[in-house]
């Protein structure tokens, strides 16, 4: 486990030479710090001074990954790039690209697919929450409001119901 942000405090390098030193394969952070990185390393200079070798892959989340980061970490970094869609209390991701099962294509932008235990739906957005009538299911590929039907998963929203 290592907490820390990687911008500024020592420098910008510091995952770098985290991963390095102790032969990370998997890192897990949210995305702001590969925005932050990103900012100031654009080129990755800091990322080529270190031998990255035995890192497998970048699992993010904590907030929407953006593609132009997903791809910037993907050009730099040589490895799977993986957009998690999850909270604390969700227990487990509820959409992402499971490498450990099936890797998909990856999309930037979508976290790619529901994880199992999950049943997400999208809804009209514009009647979503409406009281006099339930908000309609749209077609796959269309935009709108994201729900989850029960029953949920195990462990999943664990204190929702008290």
């Amino acid at each position: 486990m290592y907490e820390g942000k990687p911008v500024g405090t020592p420098d910008v390098g510091a995952f770098w030479r985290v991963i390095e030193q102790h032969g990370v394969q998997v890192l897990f952070t949210a995305p702001t710090a590969f925005r932050a990185i990103k900012r100031e390393d654009p080129e990755g200079r800091l990322i080529r001074n270190r031998d990255l070798s035995h890192f497998c892959a970048l699992f993010l989340a904590g907030e929407r990954a953006d593609p132009p980061t997903i791809a910037w970490a993907e050009e730099q970094l040589l490895v799977p790039v993986v957009d998690h869609w999850w909270q604390t209390e969700t227990g487990w991701p509820i959409a992402a690209n499971c490498l450990g099962i099936e890797r998909l294509p990856v999309k930037h932008g979508p976290a790619t697919r529901a994880v199992s235990g999950w049943d997400v739906r999208v809804l009209d957005a514009t009647a979503a929450g409406a009281a006099e009538a339930p908000a309609a299911e749209l077609k796959p590929g269309e935009i709108g409001a994201l729900a989850i039907k029960s029953p949920l998963p195990p462990g999943g929203v664990a204190t929702l119901g008290g």
